[in-house]
């Protein structure tokens, strides 16, 4: 009979053997676990904005015209979307109230700016706040990460491409203790290129754009791209901090004439605060076949692509316009970034 021996414990040699094992398995290993990981959330991320998209063809399906991307009030399009994102409890508690110029003045909507993290209540719940899951994307910011978010954009031709009595002022962010109480969103609507008539995009003010309209066809126009904002040097004033800033649910839209990020082409892109990104472009960081990083975008036939943050500029305006090129389009910078003062 073979009797086998049998010793109790390992020696330290043995040890230190089996550690550097582990410690080898855990490093050939934790890469594809964050590789594994970031596709997952890569689809969550497209499969959110897939949805957008889907709701907002039935949107046009039911009023023959997709909503525009803001309106007197400057109210973004995905507010009206909501109740065709199962998310109608939030559209019921947001104030359209005539008396007040703006969305964002009316105290309903949001707490008036008074440079505190001081959220006054009632009420429980302001217009611009509850979150709406598939409006977020894993892989982005997420609220508690940013210190603002983009209230509405103001670029181009008064009574054009904004109201009439009303200035152009750039991105506008809220101030405190509001961007502590406005949901985000790491989707907005396109509007195109504010510079250029035939490069303008299907959601801009008090548009009514259809489908017939797109004369590219829907399958070579952008709906919605990934927008994850950037890092902003607020220094303090209204109560703001510097940090990463992005974009409300209320906003709605962004231009595509700042170009995307990250591109390394770009000097906008911001490299050195924000790994590529910037406030006023379109953009994330989702990694792509070819080894660069990118983002999302929905097309207006319903699907989804991952484009490259260094996209070619002429090919990314094309794409994201109604009409198409009529003319050679000159690039904007977004220079202008505000907070509100009330």
């Amino acid at each position: 009979m073979v009797r086998a021996n049998w010793r109790q414990g390992i020696t330290r040699a043995e040890v230190v053997v089996v550690a550097g094992i582990c410690a080898i398995s855990i490093g050939l290993l934790l890469p594809a676990i964050q590789k594994a990981r970031a596709g997952a959330n890569g689809n969550v991320c497209q499969n959110n904005l897939m949805q957008i998209a889907l709701a907002t063809l039935k949107y046009h399906d039911t009023f023959g015209q997709f909503a525009p991307g803001m309106d007197d009030q400057y109210v973004g399009e995905l507010v009206p979307l909501l109740p065709f994102v199962g998310r109608d409890n939030l559209y019921q508690n947001f104030s359209y109230d005539p008396a007040f110029r703006t969305y964002w003045v009316n105290p309903y909507n949001r707490p008036p700016t008074d440079g505190t993290d001081d959220i006054p209540r009632p009420p429980d719940l302001y217009g611009c706040e509850g979150d709406v899951d598939i409006f977020l994307c894993p892989d982005g910011p997420q609220q508690d990460d940013t210190v603002t978010a983009l209230l509405v954009v103001l670029y181009g031709t008064r009574g054009v491409d904004y109201r009439s009595d009303d200035s152009a002022l750039g991105h506008l962010f809220t101030g405190s203790p509001g961007r502590l109480v406005m949901s985000r969103s790491h989707y907005l609507g396109m509007a195109g290129d504010f510079q250029t008539a035939n490069l303008r995009g299907v959601f801009r003010y008090n548009s009514r754009t259809r489908i017939a309209d797109l004369v590219r066809g829907p399958e070579n126009t952008i709906l919605y791209a990934e927008y994850w904002g950037a890092f902003v040097a607020w220094g303090g004033p209204p109560g703001i901090p510097s940090g990463w800033s992005n974009a409300s649910r209320s906003a709605g839209f962004n231009y595509s004439s700042f170009g995307t990020c990250p591109n390394p082409n770009s000097g906008a892109c911001d490299y050195v605060h924000s790994m590529g990104l910037n406030f006023g472009t379109f953009g994330a960081l989702h990694p792509t076949k070819e080894g660069g990083l990118g983002f999302n975008v929905a097309m207006a036939d319903g699907s989804v692509r991952l484009l490259p943050g260094d996209i070619d500029y002429a090919t990314w305006l094309t794409m994201c316009s109604v009409i198409g090129p009529g003319g050679r389009p000159i690039r904007g910078e977004p220079t202008d970034v505000w907070a509100d003062v009330d």
